[in-house]
């Protein structure tokens, strides 16, 4: 007799009609993001854990094996390579790929300059022998992401021109230190990564991520006509207002960037997220058609002229300075009226609404 989870009960059924879209639907239907590690290992499990069945599994073909293994995250999927032999040739065909420093090497082994440098050669070694067995499988989202680049150069652009072949929907270029806070600790000679022209080029890109590479200019990406999610770290950002006029474009998230050229944030963008960037003193917020509004850094005088009349999400957080904690608390101050002003204009005085408003401890305090 088969043992059962009364938890996964509900996926029985679909488990032995043996259809994934069955499956799919049923388990994206327990609230959860996407699949895991675990649940693959009890559908496993409960499959070849049956008297009066045969191994199911096994009578699986490998496309439906792939489908399954590229919703986990690229580190459970290598991590599936210890169920079986077959499974050692199977999780290489996954479509979705990260190579992450920060899964190979844990906070202990960065406290130790040696047990770093020797498990970074095991990390970059890992990488080449991946790639050198990856042949014709097809590739949606690739990941690199390296710290202290300079050493693999070589390596990164290879990867880089891998990635391009493959023509991937999704890329990540992360070239970013977890040692840094925020952009100051950022020196000019630690950008070392220029994006070639042909990251620029690949037309079949709908989501890209570039943090810590030098001389990026984002306006050559629009002519990208699939591109609908960027996002932006660590770096300097300049010549960003041509990309953003373009009508594709639906989310916007700038990280740690510098040397902003601009003062006005327009387009029809649907999620703009903005965390501790270097803007003037002035910033305008033109979205008409924006639904999710996060901003966290330096306090700012924001204007909004077109803007949703119903936002579902405004996150707003703020940084109070330490040698104004005293003062901070009149809401006559400088930066209580800049406040209020942001929540009295966002709003337009009663003409627009948030459905959800997430504010930090300092607006509340100045502002009431």
């Amino acid at each position: 007799m088969t043992r059962f989870n009364p938890i996964m009960q509900p996926y029985q059924e679909c488990i032995y009609k043996h259809s994934l879209q069955h499956l799919y639907i049923r388990y994206k239907s327990a609230n959860t993001s996407s699949f895991s590690f675990k649940f693959l290992h009890f559908l496993l499990i409960t499959i070849m854990d049956s008297s009066d069945q045969a191994d199911r599994i096994s009578n699986l073909p490998d496309v439906l094996l792939v489908l399954i293994i590229s919703c986990l995250s690229f580190k459970e999927c290598v991590q599936t390579c210890a169920l079986s032999k077959r499974w050692r040739s199977v999780y290489l065909e996954t479509r979705n790929v990260s190579f992450k420093e920060t899964d190979f090497l844990s906070p202990s082994v960065d406290a130790n300059p040696i047990r770093n440098a020797l498990g970074r050669i095991v990390f970059v070694d890992y990488v080449r022998c991946w790639v050198a067995r990856i042949h014709d499988h097809p590739i949606d989202t690739f990941e690199i992401s390296i710290s202290y680049p300079k050493t693999y150069l070589d390596l990164i652009e290879s990867l880089i021109v891998f990635a391009v072949r493959k023509k991937v929907k999704n890329l990540v270029l992360d070239f970013s230190n977890q040692a840094w806070r925020n952009f100051h600790d950022v020196n000019n000679q630690d950008l070392v990564v220029e994006i070639p022209q042909s990251v620029y080029d690949l037309t079949s890109l709908e989501s890209l991520k570039v943090a810590a590479c030098m001389d990026f200019d984002p306006a050559k990406l629009s002519n990208l006509g699939k591109l609908k999610s960027v996002s932006f770290g660590w770096m300097e950002l300049k010549n960003l207002e041509p990309l953003l006029k373009t009508s594709r474009i639906e989310s916007l998230s700038m990280n740690e960037c510098w040397g902003l050229d601009f003062e006005l944030v327009s387009g029809d963008m649907r999620e703009v997220a903005i965390k501790n960037c270097d803007f003037f003193l002035n910033c305008t917020f033109d979205l008409p058609r924006v639904d999710i509004l996060k901003y966290s850094g330096d306090i700012l005088r924001f204007e909004f002229d077109k803007m949703n009349t119903i936002i579902s999400e405004v996150e707003f957080d703020f940084r109070a300075l330490d040698n104004n904690k005293d003062e901070s608390n009149n809401p006559n101050t400088v930066e209580g009226g800049m406040l209020c002003h942001l929540l009295n204009n966002l709003l337009d005085n009663g003409g627009r609404s948030a459905t959800t408003l997430t504010v930090c401890p300092f607006l509340l305090k100045v502002c009431l």
